[in-house]
């Protein structure tokens, strides 16, 4: 990759990653929640279902973790876009 790319590639980067930090509870829930079920985020065992056909669930610990783990890949994603802009500056000779 030429070096004046990686900076726009580190910006866009930043971007997304501190986007996906800041918005990582609303991916987690409705997001992950409806992509792989409520169930694999939180445990079979831990979701209690409702007459009214919602459910309601009891293991915040294993919510906390899915919030914390993509936040994780956003500040990861963060990191690695701020490698890339300040990382790639030029180093001038005489």
């Amino acid at each position: 990759m030429s070096t004046p790319q990686k900076p726009i590639l580190g910006w866009s980067l930043i971007g997304v990653g501190i986007c996906i930090a800041i918005f990582s509870q609303k991916i987690v829930f409705p997001g992950l929640e409806s992509l792989v079920g409520i169930e694999t985020i939180v445990g079979k065992q831990n979701v209690v279902y409702l007459p009214d056909g919602g459910y309601v669930y009891t293991n915040p610990g294993a919510m906390v973790r899915w919030i914390a783990l993509v936040a994780g890949v956003g500040v990861l994603l963060a990191g690695i876009g701020g490698a890339l802009v300040f990382g790639s500056r030029r180093v001038r000779t005489p």
